[in-house]
């Protein structure tokens, strides 16, 4: 089936409504309620989530965040698995639309159920105003009004970029309560609270952009001995913070991008009051800060960085593209294979046809749909071995 088939059908099927159901003949799709045990509080709180325009508000996002549904595409072997795989998306990602083929291809190919989660404040843990074109606009044109020679404010980028200057900590935060969440939901799948999964499951991922810096930070930091064995596949993704762009009409605006980073990399302190943790997993914190600044820059903790890279050789596999300007392949590479005899195993390829970092797999063109299918088999047939 061609890509641009397979990811309309995934599409009219895909619901996280219902809490088992049929994708076809080959594939089921399970879907669980999370409640996050971690939230935030912060001295601005009111400047943070009080975001207007003309007496507009710009929802927060917390009750959203908090408590959301996640999926598992499963393949239909009606048995307990005993391996799993995580997939994690992209930076200011609002729908798993792109995703649906890329997990179903890995479902289906290593025979391991893939679980589509969330990261905080993305996907469908963030509100659906922040992808409404007519609202958001409104702040877009606002913003290019208010700051000097911005660049790439966009109605799909707006409601990020203005977190990000209000309070650029939500990007560290944010992968905090996700790394909390992953260890809740691992820890659950170990201890055989799911029907579909095998006490002490394995757990791989497949990790796309942002979401392989998160999944960098898991690995080194290895909360409770939960990934000891684990393998991970990069793709688009895998360098250190300090070699991503994000100022793209698709993520980030230009002065958002340039504040965050900024921040990123030059904020060094455990995070305190803001961060409400429960008392019994305060102490996985601290490897997890220090795995999150070994990742944000290249020379940030790079002794720590080539210790931890040397116990993982073997267990990581990266796929750069050519063409990408957000995480370029080179970038993926020079992280991944600068650590004296430490040489992960590194692709750059380049399609031929035009994409970029946000659609690596344009499935809108006709003219053009064999060539992106034949692509997206190659990656993904690279990244089921891997992860076999």
């Amino acid at each position: 089936m061609l890509l641009n088939d397979l990811s309309t059908y995934l599409a009219g099927e895909f619901t996280l409504e219902n809490p088992c159901y049929s994708l076809d003949e080959n594939m089921e799709c399970h879907t669980y309620d999370f409640l996050s045990d971690i939230s935030f509080r912060f001295d601005n709180e009111n400047e943070l989530f009080n975001i207007h325009l003309d007496g507009v508000h710009l929802d927060s996002g917390e009750k959203e965040n908090q408590k959301f549904r996640y999926a598992i595409f499963a393949p239909a072997q009606n048995k307990k698995f005993s391996e799993a795989i995580i997939l994690f998306h992209g930076l200011n990602e609002r729908n798993w639309k792109k995703y649906l083929p890329w997990a179903y291809h890995l479902a289906l190919q290593t025979q391991k159920p893939v679980i589509l989660f969330p990261i905080a404040y993305h996907m469908n843990r963030s509100p659906l105003t922040w992808i409404c074109p007519r609202l958001m606009n409104q702040f877009s044109i606002s913003r290019k009004a208010t700051v000097p020679a911005i660049e790439n404010s966009s109605f799909a980028n707006v409601a990020l970029s203005l977190r990000m200057d209000a309070c650029p900590e939500l990007f560290a935060l944010s992968g905090i309560q996700t790394y909390f969440d992953i260890i809740k939901l691992t820890s659950a799948m170990k201890a055989g609270r799911f029907e579909i999964f095998q006490n002490n499951c394995h757990i791989h991922f497949f990790a796309y952009s942002i979401g392989a810096l998160l999944t960098e930070i898991l690995l080194i930091s290895n909360p409770l001995q939960l990934f000891s064995d684990s393998r991970a596949f990069f793709f688009c993704g895998g360098s250190t913070f300090d070699k991503i762009n994000g100022n793209s009409r698709s993520i980030m605006d230009s002065h958002a991008f340039a504040h965050l980073r900024n921040h990123t990399l030059n904020h060094t302190a455990v995070f305190g009051k803001e961060i409400q943790i429960p008392e019994q997993q305060i102490h996985l914190l601290e490897d997890g800060w220090k795995a999150f600044l070994t990742m944000s820059g290249i020379r940030n903790y790079d002794h720590y960085r080539e210790i931890a890279f040397n116990h993982l050789i073997n267990r990581i596999k990266a796929i750069g593209l050519q063409g990408d300007s957000v995480v370029s392949g080179h970038a993926i590479k020079d992280t991944l294979n600068v650590w004296n005899n430490t040489c992960f195993d590194v692709d750059i390829m380049d399609f031929p046809f035009k994409y970029s970092h946000e659609v690596p797999f344009p499935v809108h063109n006709q003219k053009i749909n064999d060539t992106v299918t034949q692509s997206f088999h190659l990656v993904f047939q690279k990244a089921s071995m891997f992860l076999s």
